[in-house]
């Protein structure tokens, strides 16, 4: 669930104010986007997020709106050139309607980088792989190779952040990771995503992470050497990840994904 706040917000403001958004006693979601007049007059808007942080999720969330709501002209189908926190230049949606509904799908920006760090959980030195996106950090958890809860397993990572986090960096997820989904039909894999942004100081178990989907198609794209295009079953519904590797090295990704806009009106917080 994203919230998207079309009122112009200071940004000073953002994190305070996407906390009381996101409350129990307010609109309540998982996250808070806003959004702002792009820089490049190429694109239909900008997508700030409260923490600074990219998310692939919210992105498409902004694409569907600005067709819901008139402001980007679209028949069956067309495609959405947006900012978007976190991420350099322009990135297109291609959003098509499918009753009420919309399917979207948007390319994301590669990985920086895809490393292992190491981090003690219950008592063990684990090895754990780390992909670097712009604007935030994925760890993967491979839940069938470990014997704490994922509660645990988070709330270790939380304390030893430091250790794959950078000053720079506006958030990090904890992708829990299963292949318990796999099919030889129809690739496909299980993701529980916790994810944390440090302005806002949230910490939320979302039901679904684009940003994370496509970390974990990066991932086992880097291992396997070959392009990926899979399912990643999430609490929430599917996301579709496709990444493309040449020469051994990822040269696009795109996520794929149902978006219904749920509510529109106006919400009161005091900041």
């Amino acid at each position: 669930m994203t919230l998207l706040v079309t009122s112009a917000v200071d940004r000073k403001l953002h994190a305070a104010l996407a906390g009381k958004l996101m409350a129990y006693n307010s609109v309540h979601a998982e996250q808070v986007g806003f959004v702002e007049k792009p820089e490049n007059p190429n694109a239909a808007a900008r997508l700030q997020m409260a923490g600074g942080e990219f998310c692939g999720n919210a992105s498409l969330a902004l694409c569907a709106y600005l067709v819901w709501s008139g402001q980007v002209e679209c028949e069956a189908q067309c495609t959405v050139p947006v900012e978007v926190s976190g991420a350099s230049g322009i990135l297109l949606c291609d959003i098509k309607r499918e009753g009420a509904c919309f399917l979207g799908k948007i390319s994301m920006p590669v990985p920086r980088a895809i490393k292992t760090f190491y981090a003690e959980i219950g008592g063990l030195r684990r090895a754990l792989p780390l992909v670097l996106m712009p604007g935030i950090s994925h760890v993967i958890v491979d839940i069938d190779e470990m014997e704490a809860s994922k509660e645990a397993i988070a709330q270790a990572l939380m304390e030893n952040s430091s250790v794959f986090t950078t000053d720079t960096e506006d958030a990090f997820g904890i992708m829990f990771y299963s292949k318990a989904a796999s099919s030889i039909n129809k690739p496909s894999a299980r993701i529980t995503p916790f994810v944390c942004v440090k302005a806002s100081g949230t910490k939320v178990w979302e039901r679904g992470c684009g940003s994370g989907s496509a970390a974990l198609g990066a991932y086992l794209a880097h291992n396997s050497g070959g392009n990926v295009k899979m399912d990643i079953v999430q609490p929430g519904g599917v996301i579709m990840v496709e990444v493309c590797v040449a020469e051994g090295n990822i040269t696009g990704i795109s996520i794929e994904g149902k978006i219904e806009i749920a509510a529109y009106g106006k919400a009161f917080a005091a900041i």
